[in-house]
């Protein structure tokens, strides 16, 4: 993956936490695109697996834990954004 690879996917999990704070139901395709397409890097999986960041996009909205996994999408973000500048 690329330096801007990396930053692509951390603006799309910036996306994504955005949508899961708002409780935006009419973006789960998005949602379910974009996580789809993180989860596909082996990097990034690492990157979502190390702070808990995993989830079913079809369910994620009905969740007691929506704000959390929100959270946990903004540092996994951060730390993919990192280590795309660096």
């Amino acid at each position: 993956m690329t330096k801007v690879d990396y930053l692509n996917t951390a603006t799309d999990l910036r996306r994504i936490a955005f949508w899961l704070a708002k409780n935006q139901d009419e973006k789960k395709p998005l949602i379910s695109r974009f996580y789809a397409n993180a989860w596909k890097n082996r990097e990034v999986k690492k990157v979502l697996k190390h702070f808990k960041a995993e989830f079913d996009p079809k369910t994620v909205l009905n969740r007691k834990d929506r704000l959390f996994l929100a959270e946990q999408l903004l540092v996994s973000s951060n730390r993919l954004q990192n280590i795309g500048l660096g």
